[in-house]
């Protein structure tokens, strides 16, 4: 069920500085309508040199800009937003068909996401042999919940740096793990990547968080680190209880073209951000390489 929407005005800007002997190449992700977001309309400055969409359904805007010393790029968003909150029951909690497309891209082991013996082993011993669904989502949620510890940067991402004996990261790593253990008991799930936004104090903030499809429900939000922190498990439990506009869905976003070899993401590298020739981690939501340094900064914010 969603309720209470609301509608915001969003302003994305990001300047690159560079050499006028430079060439840049920048992804960007354009949010999408889905059950609890509806773009009402979306500006960008200057238009895109193409698009194309990926296999979770994500937009990706692609643009090259050569010999300019400076590149401004705009994102103005109109969107209503909705909270939604679910009644879950045993009789309408079961999963796409184990040959459909659906389960098998969100139940597989992937790059960042990777289903390690160890995760596997503490994900049975969490759920202590129940066979009901609904309950082992809750084991594992709680378990994470309980033992994992914010902690900001992150010097390697991906499932199989996590210690689990000694469970830390941001929201992406803690999303991550569950996102891992639930396609571990072969429930679908994946990451969600976007912003928060806190409409009282008129800010908006990054964050990532995670989701099970359900047939009957959809896509159905969890998020550990919120209620890791708030002390509040079920706020944050297969349902939103704030405003959150989604730029990706899912994680290994690809990118068209690839990057050349030549082309410098060291940027990235920096901030830990898993990226390759060809694909990203995630777009939240942009990204960008080039043949010589650039200087970089980039701002969202709500606005009147």
């Amino acid at each position: 069920m969603i309720y209470s929407p609301k509608k915001f005005k969003i302003r994305y800007q990001a300047t690159l500085n560079s050499s006028d002997d430079n060439i840049i190449k920048i992804w960007l992700a354009q949010p999408l309508n889905s059950i609890t977001q509806k773009i009402e309309s979306f500006f960008i400055s200057p238009k895109p040199h193409k698009y194309y969409k990926d296999t979770q359904g994500n937009k990706i805007l692609y643009f090259e800009f050569k010999g300019q010393k400076k590149v401004n790029i705009q994102m103005d968003i109109k969107a209503t937003l909705w909270k939604n909150k679910n009644d879950l029951t045993k009789e309408k909690f079961s999963f796409p068909p184990v040959s459909s497309r659906l389960f098998q891209q969100y139940t597989k082991s992937e790059k960042t996401l990777e289903q390690t013996p160890i995760v596997k082993t503490i994900t049975h011993k969490i759920i202590k042999n129940d066979d009901y669904v609904l309950n082992n989502i809750q084991y594992i949620f709680n378990f994470i919940v309980k033992n994992f510890k914010y902690c900001f940067p992150v010097r390697q991402r991906g499932v199989r740096h996590i210690n689990i004996n000694k469970l830390k990261g941001d929201c992406g790593e803690s999303s991550s793990l569950f996102v891992v253990m639930c396609r571990i008991l072969k429930i679908p799930a994946r990451n969600n990547t976007g912003f928060v936004i806190f409409s009282k104090q008129k800010k908006i903030a990054e964050h990532g968080w995670a989701s099970i499809y359900v047939k009957h429900y959809g896509w159905l939000d969890f998020d550990t680190q919120y209620a890791s922190i708030e002390k509040y498990a079920k706020k944050y439990f297969a349902q939103r209880s704030d405003y959150r506009m989604v730029f990706t869905n899912g994680f290994n976003i690809p990118l068209k073209p690839a990057i050349p070899k030549n082309f410098r993401i060291n940027y990235w590298h920096k901030l830990g951000l898993p990226l390759t020739n060809n694909v990203v981690q995630t777009l939240q939501p942009i990204v960008f390489a080039s043949k010589k340094d650039i200087i970089f900064k980039d701002n969202i914010e709500l606005i009147s």
